[in-house]
């Protein structure tokens, strides 16, 4: 079996970004997918265009590159200036260019009749991909809803439309991202999953019945998360436990100022399943945006890894899915977190053989099993 050559175009990162922070995102794991997978002949990875300061900055800090291997290829697109255009035509023209340079790429790389997978908006919105003999666009965001993007909104909503009109497959992480896109092409969710090899270890610590119950937050501390909340389940008797790079400061020192709330700070990738397993209950209460609606949230399929009964917001995406309605007990924004988090309690843990089972449904593989199929033509 040949097997089918795959691209890969990042979001607005590079390979270095993704080793930087141990290959966590969705793009990071379907380069690994791919990788993994026997009836993927090649994988071409083209890092985001950056800038020419940019470039010779990193590569002064000897960041790191894509190995060249017989699996793997990189290719690295160079513009200008790094910062995105502020008007269609500019951009059209930028990732124009883009798409060129990655033909050129896997021509040079000898990819035969390669299907690209792009996680770039502008590129899939504007590239011309007829030298990809399949192209499809998946989507982690809801990049107009960004709050730092506020600005970009009109022309990401402009890049959605030109998207949807294509008639690409495109790949969504939600079904509310999907329809928000509205493709008129195939449309598919693929929620997020977990690196079942970190998962599948079993690290729980053993637990005194005397203590104090102990609920884990890991992930980003921003403005999606819910302080009152946060502070209910505090004042309830629960020590609270968050880890996490803190984004906002001004979230990070309301929670600090709450008695019985520690905040960790950052911890590496391979020390979140301990954490996690050290607790009684993960949790996970935000605010619901238009943002949050959309998400996939990395933390609760780690949460349910975890093994740990999960307390989450209902958030309208991902509490129907099966596998998270079965296992999380869902909140609505403003609703009784502390009920729900004595409810947790006297749920429990999952058995060892049942935690196992549930982390090879979640895992990265068998959520891109799908894709896998389609991009090799065994897919309908």
């Amino acid at each position: 079996m040949i097997g089918t050559d795959a691209v890969v175009a990042m979001v607005s990162d590079t390979w270095a970004d993704s080793v930087r922070r141990g290959f966590y995102s969705t793009a990071d794991q379907t380069i690994l997918s791919l990788l993994g997978d026997e009836r993927i002949r090649r994988v071409m990875v083209a890092d985001h265009p950056r800038g020419l300061p940019s470039k010779l900055k990193t590569l002064y800090a000897g960041a790191a590159k894509a190995p060249h291997t017989a699996f793997l290829r990189s290719v690295s697109p160079a513009v200008l200036t790094t910062p995105i255009p502020t008007s269609v035509a500019a951009i059209e023209r930028r990732y124009r260019m883009y798409d060129r340079q990655l033909a050129f790429g896997a021509l040079r790389h000898r990819l035969q009749s390669p299907a690209l997978v792009t996680f770039n908006i502008y590129h899939a919105a504007y590239g011309d991909h007829r030298w990809a003999e399949s192209v499809c666009f998946y989507a982690q965001d809801d990049e107009s809803a960004i709050p730092y993007k506020a600005a970009q909104a009109p022309l990401l909503r402009e890049a959605y439309k030109q998207i949807s009109k294509s008639g690409m497959d495109v790949y969504a992480v939600s079904d509310v991202l999907l329809d928000r896109i509205a493709p008129t092409g195939r449309g598919f969710v693929i929620p997020n999953g977990v690196d079942s090899e970190l998962w599948g270890l079993s690290l729980r610590s053993g637990r005194s019945d005397t203590r104090t119950p102990v609920a884990a937050y890991a992930g980003t501390i921003d403005g999606r998360i819910d302080v009152t909340a946060v502070a209910q389940l505090a004042a309830s008797g629960i020590a609270v436990r968050m880890a996490g790079v803190i984004a906002d400061a001004r979230v990070g020192t309301l929670l600090a100022e709450i008695p019985g709330v520690e905040l960790v700070g950052s911890i590496a990738r391979s020390e979140v399943a301990a954490f996690l397993m050290s607790a009684d209950v993960c949790f996970m209460a935000h605010r619901r945006t238009p943002l949050t609606e959309a998400m996939s949230p990395l933390k609760i399929y780690e949460y349910l890894a975890s093994g740990n009964p999960v307390v989450a917001t209902n958030l309208g995406s991902f509490g129907a899915e099966p596998l998270v309605g079965a296992s999380c007990i869902l909140v609505d924004p403003g609703g009784d977190y502390v009920s729900a988090m004595n409810l947790a309690l006297e749920r429990g843990q999952l058995s060892e053989p049942d935690r196992q089972k549930l982390v090879q449904s979640l895992s990265w593989r068998a959520r891109h099993e799908p894709l896998i199929q389609r991009l090799t033509g065994a897919g309908s």
